[in-house]
């Protein structure tokens, strides 16, 4: 199911664009070759964990839900409650924040882009 590009490994079934020679840089646009593709199936293929209560980064790092912080995923600007079992659709614009409980996203929904509408 893996493989290696520039030292990361990389799912058949889904994989982070390099970015050239499109305009976006490397990791703002997920690549699918399959249908059916859970959000799970990507973080495991870069060494991570996600799911509605840790991020837990290929280094161990981990951002969890506790009394002051908390994990927020939103799909195409609605807050969604999947997190790993999300199946990406084509064209999704996907943004995972950890913060206080009460902070503004608006800012971060605002700033993600649209490559993939370009692709």
């Amino acid at each position: 199911m893996e493989r290696m590009r520039a030292g990361l490994p990389v799912s058949s079934f889904i994989h982070v664009d390099s970015g050239a020679p499109a305009p976006e840089q490397t990791g703002e646009v997920l690549h699918m070759h399959a249908t059916g593709v859970p959000l799970w199936i990507f973080f495991e293929s870069v060494g991570m964990k996600f799911d509605k209560d840790c991020l837990t980064l290929e280094d161990g790092k981990k951002y969890c839900n506790d009394a002051q912080n908390s994990l927020k995923f939103y799909v195409n600007n609605q807050l969604h409650a999947d997190y790993e079992q999300y199946v990406f659709k084509d064209l999704d614009n996907i943004l995972i924040s950890y913060g206080a409980k009460k902070e503004n996203v608006q800012p971060q929904l605002a700033a993600i882009t649209n490559f993939a509408g370009i692709h």
